[in-house]
Order: C-alpha cells, then structure tokens, then sequence
C-alpha cells in the first residue's frame, strides 16, 4: 500500500478541516470544483467567474491554494481567478508527486487548461509554484500570456545555510518544525491565523525532499512572454539578488520588484502585481 504523504490520517483531517473552514470564513463567493486528470483528481478554487481574462494561482510547497484567499478577493474583481491545490501537496488533490525531472508537472497543468476551455492565461507563481508556473511556460510558452514569479524555485539553488538549518530543525521532532516555519517568515509580519495553517501543517504533512531542479538557460530563454519577478530582500531560503541578475540575461521582457521588508512568503501583492498584468502590450 502506498505511503500517504501526510503523517497520519488524523493529521490530514486536521488540514482538510482548517482548509474547509478557511473557505466558509471567506468573504469571497467561491466556486470549488475537481478535475479528472491522468495524474488524479485535482481541485480547485475559482472566482470572478463573470471576467473574461484568467489568472490562474499557484500555491507554493507544503501549502494549498487558500493561502492565495486574500489574493483571491483582489484578482477576481478584474480577473477570472483559478488556484490550484497542486498535486502532492498539502491540499485536496490527489497524493500522486511526479518527478521533477520529467515534464510530467508541465503536462498535468496543461490537462487543466485543456479541460477548462483555457487558450491562454496569466500565471502566478511563489516558490514552487513559481517553479511549476517555470515548467509550464517552458513547455507551453504559447498558452500563457504574462508571468509572475514570487521568488521562484529553479532558478538559483537553495541557499545551503537554510538548508542546513532546515534539516538540524526537522530533526527536533513538532518543535524543529514549526521553527523551520519561523526561520522562512523571519522578521516579516503576517497574519497568525496564517501562522497557525503553517504550523498544522508542517506538523502534520511530510514535505518533499529531493535533488532540487535547476531549469538551463536555454529552457529559460523560451520564456517569451512578460515576466514580472518580485522577491524579497529577507528571503533565507533563495537570493533575490542572484535570481535577478541570471534571468535579466535571458529574459528580454523583465521586469523586476524588490521589496525590502518582506522576505519568502509574498503575499498581499496584487497591487503592485495589477499594473504589470494591465500594461497595454505593444
């Protein structure tokens, strides 16, 4: 029988059951609803039904698409919004963890679109999520018209002194876990039912842990379209410094926002995101 990836049955009750409550506490009128893919069930979250452009939303690791809830509320009075649980993660989506190493991620999302009716679509991505958003607009370059990468994964390696402090912490058990936690937000303020949903879950979730994916800069340079990066100066996890200078190289429509209070979790970000998506294209 296969491994779940949460640690326990009791402990994915709790997830699913915090996950449920943020939606009934939404002030947002959302539509959930699950797709059949190849790769397992998917579900998702959709608002602003009535606008014909799409965002679609994707969450980052350990994580699931209501921490997008707040970002929701703002896309969708311009914009058709779609936040995907991404499979494999903590979220109501099916358990399968395709390798990073295949185009297999690429694939699932296009199955998505294929299934909605999507020819094309504006992509935000943070940190894995921006890492799949990658993979996508990589394979599919033709089907997403302006992207958005919140200190994305794929493009600089880890930093090795979060690394090395993320594996100490994990070995200390619930404690070491919810450090890990405290050691991402850093000094940055968020809201502490936030923290609580990154604290059940970090408890109660097993977290992937492989070799990292790097994309090369010829996978890098099929990113025609807009792309708007937004990183955090107090990132501990990548360098916002390091992922700008590589992808204002390859990238020939880059824009860039550095944001000096905050660190990894970007949230909130809609209005500094609005005027990148709204740009009259040339």
């Amino acid at each position: 029988m296969k491994q779940s990836i949460f640690k326990s049955p009791e402990g994915k009750d709790k997830i699913i059951r915090a996950y449920d409550d943020a939606i009934k506490n939404a002030p947002l009128n959302l539509k959930t609803s699950v797709l059949k893919t190849t790769f397992g069930d998917t579900h998702f979250l959709e608002a602003g039904s009535q606008h014909q452009e799409i965002i679609v939303l994707l969450h980052g690791t350990s994580s699931n698409a209501t921490s997008w809830l707040s970002d929701i509320a703002e896309y969708s009075k311009q914009y058709k919004v779609i936040a995907i649980d991404i499979i494999g993660e903590a979220g109501k989506s099916a358990e399968t963890r395709p390798s990073y190493e295949t185009k297999d991620f690429a694939k699932w999302l296009k199955e998505i679109f294929d299934r909605l009716n999507i020819s094309k679509a504006n992509i935000i991505g943070l940190s894995q999520g921006g890492w799949l958003a990658l993979r996508f607009a990589t394979s599919f370059p033709e089907l997403v018209d302006r992207l958005v990468l919140l200190t994305p994964a794929g493009v600089v390696p880890t930093k090795t002194i979060f690394i090395i402090k993320a594996i100490l912490y994990s070995l200390l058990g619930t404690t070491g876990r919810i450090k890990i936690n405290r050691l991402v937000l850093g000094s940055q303020r968020m809201d502490q039912k936030i923290v609580a949903f990154m604290d059940l879950i970090q408890t109660n979730f097993n977290a992937r842990i492989e070799k990292e994916y790097i994309f090369s800069d010829d996978e890098l340079s099929r990113l025609t379209m807009p792309v708007l990066f937004i990183g955090g100066e107090q990132d501990v996890i990548r360098s916002t410094q390091e992922i700008t200078a590589r992808l204002q190289h390859i990238i020939d429509d880059f824009t860039i926002i550095t944001i000096p209070e905050m660190g990894h979790v970007l949230t909130g970000l809609a209005p500094r995101i609005f005027p990148f998506l709204n740009k009259t294209k040339c």
